[in-house]
């Protein structure tokens, strides 16, 4: 076992060679070093960009859109036609049973919202109307998503008064057949604050309704197609009287909303779906998105291991013959494993350092490039979600990328043979 003051004065010595085989190769370190910066860089800018991208949609959906759904679908099946004849049954064979007339609805709405309401992890729950209605206005016709809805509950659950660009919400409650439509919806058809639109639904009764609100959440297919009245001017122009389709519920925890929806499926009785369910193309879409970053920044990354590798490994052919002399001077096959390793380790730290404040410039400049989105959001830029998590497991990985990528040619560098090498030299 080498003494205290052996140890330190090997240290000493593989870090001064280290650093005089980094110096003398300028230019093949600077190249590693340069994939290394690239890597770390890009592995900080494409999750930000695409965590940004996401966390925008879910930020506004989550405000825009409940967290749970009751629907007016019943779970428990209904009791076969000849099974409700009792003992005496008044036919042998139902042919063909004619699906029933009577519009599906949720029983007593107001008391199963209520209860909701007040349920552990419940915000908020609000009844609702929904259906497809035809809006007329200037000779132009176009189909919107119709929400009728108490305004004070959906508040509650839906805050869209915050995402108002003119008028107030609350005029709803006000002004006689009211409507509340999507920045898109106004842009298509042409509407502005107090204008009047004749809306159509098959089965219930035309009405002209007076617009007092227009709103934009920056999701497009929410703003191309949304429109809100109050519930009973909804059931009216629906044909369907004292009718609520759905109970919208706001969670505590948006998170738990899968294991939320199973657990009101199982208390009331109706089917109800979980954001994560009503999103799930959105969900599936970002997950696809990701593993092709990962896949991306993962060959970057190891095109960059793979400079550092070659770098390294062009060092240890090219010093053989010194590192036979330093052999036979004494240092020891540690020595020379610590000092490839050292390198690597260098290549790596610089890397990082200058990949993460090349990262850094590039996640405060891209903001404030003005590129137009209109997809699955509405933005003027390119969002960015910064983390410093991203920063942190950069570096590591950086790190342990230099550490792996120097370990071939540390262990051949460490394999030298003073005598093999030098018995050439003499004579």
């Amino acid at each position: 076992m080498k003494k205290p003051a052996a140890t330190l004065a090997a240290l000493r010595t593989v870090s001064f060679l280290a650093v005089r085989h980094l110096w003398e190769r300028r230019l093949l370190n600077g190249i590693a070093v340069g994939g290394a910066t690239l890597g770390v860089a890009v592995l900080i800018v494409m999750p930000a960009l695409m965590a940004g991208y996401q966390v925008k949609f879910f930020t506004i959906m989550l405000k825009t859109s409940s967290h749970v759904m009751l629907n007016d679908t019943e779970l428990r099946t209904r009791p076969p036609l000849l099974g409700g004849g009792g003992a005496h049954p008044v036919a042998a064979q139902v042919s063909h049973q004619v699906p029933s007339d009577r519009q599906r609805r949720i029983s007593r709405p107001q008391e199963v919202a209520g209860a909701l309401a007040r349920l552990d992890g419940v915000e908020a729950a609000a009844a609702s109307l929904a259906g497809a209605v035809l809006v007329e206005f200037g000779g132009k016709t176009k189909a919107v998503d119709l929400r009728g809805i108490d305004v004070e509950a959906q508040e509650r659950v839906t805050p869209i008064a915050q995402f108002l660009q003119a008028g107030s919400f609350t005029d709803l409650n006000v002004v006689p057949d009211a409507l509340a439509v999507g920045s898109g919806v106004a842009r298509e058809l042409g509407l502005r604050l107090g204008d009047v639109v004749h809306a159509a639904a098959p089965g219930g009764r035309p009405l002209d309704l007076r617009i007092v609100a227009l709103f934009e959440v920056d999701v497009p297919p929410v703003d191309k197609s949304r429109a809100y009245v109050l519930l009973r001017t909804a059931q009216v122009l629906l044909g369907r009287p004292d009718a609520v389709s759905r109970i919208e519920i706001r969670l505590q925890d948006p998170a738990a909303a899968v294991r939320e929806a199973a657990r009101f499926e199982r208390l009331f009785g109706y089917d109800a779906e979980s954001w994560q369910e009503t999103q799930a193309s959105f969900l599936g879409l970002f997950a696809a998105q990701n593993v092709v970053i990962g896949f991306v920044i993962g060959s970057i990354l190891l095109v960059s291991g793979f400079g550092i590798l070659s770098v390294l490994s062009m060092i240890a052919l090219q010093k053989r013959r010194d590192l036979s002399i330093l052999r036979s001077m004494g240092l020891q096959r540690v020595d020379v494993l610590a000092l490839f390793l050292l390198q690597g380790v260098v290549i790596a730290s610089v890397g990082a350092i200058l990949g993460e404040l090349l990262g850094r410039l590039a996640l405060w400049y891209i903001p404030t490039i003005h590129v137009p989105i209109e997809g699955v959001i509405k933005a003027d830029g390119l969002p960015v979600y910064e983390d410093v998590r991203l920063y942190v497991f950069a570096a590591v990985f950086a790190l342990v990328l230099g550490a792996l990528a120097s370990l071939l040619p540390a262990w051949k560098a460490s394999r030298v043979e003073p005598v093999e090498v030098l018995r050439g030299q003499i004579g």
